[in-house]
């Protein structure tokens, strides 16, 4: 006869690496922690996140001028066939990032059996979400320079307040006018002055060499989305002779206006959906290590680090802008 009741065999390493990468392996990581941020949601949802696959870092090119050698001419003059550059790459350096599911011994003997490990697993991996969704909000509009220049480089250095001086993706806006974002400062009442300066900055971004179409996102605060909002739902607008939807986002000409807690206070980013980029290493998009959830050596616990290795970017600059000093 048994002498007391048997506990199930399990080996929980194995077990919870599978489960663990079955379910980032799936995407849904990725898809609620980009949902969990109107800024990383719109990057995710207009397919301006690109995946890689290596490199030391990442390259884009850039036209800061024309060719040069445009001439007017008649019958048999001799052309201009000047050679020219006008290209150079812009680099931005990979950023890492990481949280860890950990579930202790004591919480896996607790919960013992199929549907309870389950349970635990996911409160776990809920937990990793929101970390993960939080820290990278609040990257998305940093400047890059938290804990030693190992943040993300956001809008705030994307779009930068200072545009006469300063590098950013290792070209000099000093010597290349080109490499200027729009800014207008201090703007003050916003219930005065926001619409008039959000008109120049919207014109600014859409009337320059090389951009493609016009800016279409807008993302601000609270407070300054529901001033821009509403000043401009008075001016309805009717579609095959009905009322617009009132309850879709706001617009302002064609950008969408979305608010977030981490933007900046009295800041207002306009952008341009052809022009901001996300990049993702594609082993650490949200991944597991290779060696899968680990049971350390002096500890009575798993432990399995998500890790994400990537950064944002632009390919021009002056299709972008932002207000800033808005009360």
């Amino acid at each position: 006869m048994a002498t007391g009741d048997a506990s199930p065999t399990l080996v929980w390493g194995p077990l919870l690496s599978a489960t663990t990468m079955e379910y980032l392996d799936s995407g849904r990581l990725r898809d609620q922690v980009h949902k969990r941020s109107p800024l990383w949601n719109w990057l995710r949802s207009g397919e301006r996140i690109k995946v890689l696959s290596g490199g030391e870092r990442i390259k884009l090119p850039v036209m800061f001028e024309g060719s040069g050698n445009f001439k007017r001419y008649e019958g048999l003059e001799v052309l201009d066939v000047t050679g020219y550059d006008g290209i150079t790459n812009a680099f931005f350096d990979w950023k890492q990032a990481s949280t860890a599911v950990i579930i202790s011994g004591r919480e896996l003997r607790s919960n013992q059996g199929e549907n309870r490990v389950r349970d635990l697993w996911k409160d776990k991996m809920f937990q990793a979400e929101g970390t993960l969704a939080d820290e990278l909000a609040t990257d998305g509009y940093s400047d890059g320079t938290a804990n030693g220049s190992k943040q993300t480089t956001g809008l705030a250095a994307m779009i930068a307040t200072t545009t006469t001086s300063g590098t950013y993706a290792t070209i000099n806006t000093a010597n290349n006018t080109a490499w200027r974002n729009n800014v207008t400062t201090s703007v003050g009442n916003a219930a005065v002055n926001l619409l008039s300066n959000l008109r120049s900055l919207y014109n600014d971004c859409t009337e320059i060499s090389g951009v493609e179409g016009e800016p279409d996102a807008i993302f601000t605060t609270q407070t300054v989305a529901e001033v821009l909002e509403a000043l401009v739902i008075p001016a309805i607008r009717y579609v095959g002779g009905q009322e617009a939807n009132l309850y879709a986002k706001p617009r302002y000409r064609n950008a969408t206006v979305n608010w977030e807690a981490k933007c900046t206070s009295g800041t207002l980013y306009l952008l341009n959906s052809r022009h901001v980029f996300a990049f993702v290493h594609r082993d650490a998009n949200f991944s597991q290590m290779p060696s899968g959830m680990q049971n350390p050596v002096n500890q009575d616990a798993f432990v399995a680090p998500i890790l994400w290795q990537g950064n944002m970017g632009t390919n021009l600059r002056a299709a972008l802008g932002k207000l800033t000093g808005l009360t």
